[in-house]
């Protein structure tokens, strides 16, 4: 196995998962690259009718509204890339649905394996979001490295 794919979000566990994925890399002697998705910028440009006096996201600045999101996003790959000692892991942001963009760039990347955590959220957290480990699980055949984080 000569690449590894370590997955990161913003959750709290990205430090454990970083470094738990780079030392396995480290004792593979594989290449590695850090991803963290954006979503879909559809998902910040919908219209609502006002809510509570909220309107929704200004639809005429959703291209800026993503690629601050995208600065941020490489500020904290790069954060991370310090963190685990190798301030020249190559990264990569992706765009759109979590497990897709994942799963996409792990074919361009040619991965050998994936990391990434495994978060406990609530029923409703799941009906929401999704559970993109399974869904990684289910539509690759890469092998994964989940880390159960319990956040």
């Amino acid at each position: 196995m000569k690449k590894v794919l370590i997955a990161l979000d913003y959750n709290p566990s990205a430090q454990f998962i970083a470094e738990q994925g780079y030392q396995l890399a480290k004792a593979m002697q594989s290449e590695v690259c850090l991803v963290h998705v954006v979503a879909d910028a559809g998902y910040y440009s919908v219209d609502y009718s006002p809510i509570m006096g909220f309107g929704g996201f200004n639809t005429a600045n959703t291209i800026e509204l993503v690629e601050e999101l995208k600065k941020q996003a490489r500020q904290f790959l790069s954060s991370a890339a310090l963190h685990v000692g190798d301030g020249n892991i190559p990264t990569m942001i992706l765009e759109g649905d979590t497990a897709d963009a994942i799963l996409s760039y792990a074919d361009e990347y040619k991965a050998d394996i994936i990391v990434l955590g495994s978060h406990s959220h609530s029923g409703l957290d799941t009906l929401l979001m999704g559970n993109v480990p399974a869904k990684i699980l289910k539509y690759t055949k890469k092998p994964l490295f989940i880390i159960p984080t319990g956040q």
